[in-house]
């Protein structure tokens, strides 16, 4: 017996043209269906393509899931919104389900926010009737209803029950400031995290392929070594060297020029820096949320001059394993670990 392998895609490909099928009564066998299947979809996807705040929101989606599958601290997490529902009316499907390490269930709706002014209300983020369907869909498969909001002009991403934000009206109101009191992320696994400053790449030049500097100060450069510091400690093993440069390259923590060291006539090596804006004097230096670097991760992967270029990018399940699990690394790259609990929470690792 042949085998049959039907992809969710492949299926979900074929699902919409049955659809289209039916609503225009037409035979899926007949060569002008799918035709007419394909001119419509085009015409979809035009529109789609043109409608910025559709592909935002689609953005936005797409990294909350890969998101938590890179923070990982879940039992089960599930894409919710596809499929049909009944009764048709009273309920609206959340975009993920997600089931927590101790069991909770969580419906989760995700929002895209761009807001001038961290302090301004954002007005019926959800109206009372959106949130009360979410609301009775989420009571009626035990779970609760969550917000999940990327505030896009800072890169940052917060999660709160829309319970605590819902005015006279039934409206749900909401701002950053606020939210941020109210997060509740770190049950998802986002922490706060620092180390210790400087960060530095320095490249050593091949003596033997560098050429000596020349009166117009040309140099044919090779590279011989490349080591990674931070502080004064060198950092030898390979998820150290990883985790540095995670920091360096997504962290808070700004660029300095490129430094070059010269010896007699010869460039020895360049070296790089990463330094955090204002000095702290506890000995480490906060590089950031771990949802703060994964969201500058994935703008640098689908972002083209602050448009969206592409909805998807890879989770990185293997960068935040030692972050969540709160893991020291080493004493030559030391981490300090905060998970940042919701105002009104008592919650406790």
């Amino acid at each position: 017996m042949a085998s049959f392998d039907m992809s969710p895609r492949r299926f979900d490909l074929l699902a919409e043209l049955a659809r289209f099928g039916a609503e225009h009564r037409v035979s899926l066998r007949d060569p002008d269906t799918l035709r007419v299947f394909t001119s419509s979809v085009r015409r979809t996807l035009d529109d789609a393509l043109a409608n910025p705040a559709l592909l935002y929101g689609q953005r936005t989606e797409a990294m909350f899931e890969a998101m938590l599958i890179s923070l990982g601290d879940f039992s089960v997490l599930k894409a919710e919104d596809q499929g049909r529902i009944y009764p048709r009316t009273g309920f609206r499907i959340p975009d993920f389900r997600v089931v927590l390490t101790d069991g909770t269930q969580w419906m989760i709706e995700v929002k895209n926010v761009y807001e001038k002014d961290a302090s301004k209300p954002i007005r019926r983020l959800m109206n009372k009737e959106y949130r009360e369907e979410m609301e009775n869909y989420a009571s009626a498969t035990a779970a609760e209803l969550k917000l999940a909001v990327f505030w896009a002009r800072w890169g940052i991403w917060t999660l709160v029950s829309p319970a605590r934000f819902v005015n006279d009206n039934g409206d749900l109101d909401l701002n950053m400031v606020h939210a941020m009191e109210e997060n509740e992320l770190v049950r998802l696994g986002d922490r706060t995290v620092g180390t210790r400053p400087p960060l530095r790449i320095l490249l050593t030049a091949d003596p033997e392929k560098t050429s000596p500097i020349s009166p117009d100060g040309r140099v044919e450069f090779t590279i011989g070594n490349v080591q990674v510091f931070c502080d004064e400690r060198q950092l030898e093993d390979p998820v150290e060297q990883q985790i540095a440069w995670i920091f360096m390259r997504y962290g808070r923590w700004e660029e300095a020029e490129p430094m070059p060291i010269l010896g007699e006539n010869q460039i020895i090596g360049i070296e790089f820096r990463w330094e955090p804006p204002v000095e702290s004097d506890q000995g480490f230096s906060m590089i950031g949320a771990l949802s703060e670097i994964f969201s500058r991760y994935y703008a640098e992967r689908t972002l083209e001059d602050r448009e969206v270029a592409q909805l998807f990018a890879e989770a990185r399940p293997d960068w935040f394993a030692p972050f969540v699990k709160g893991k020291q690394i080493s004493d030559a790259l030391p981490l300090w670990i905060f998970p940042i609990y919701p105002k009104s929470s008592d919650l406790s690792e």
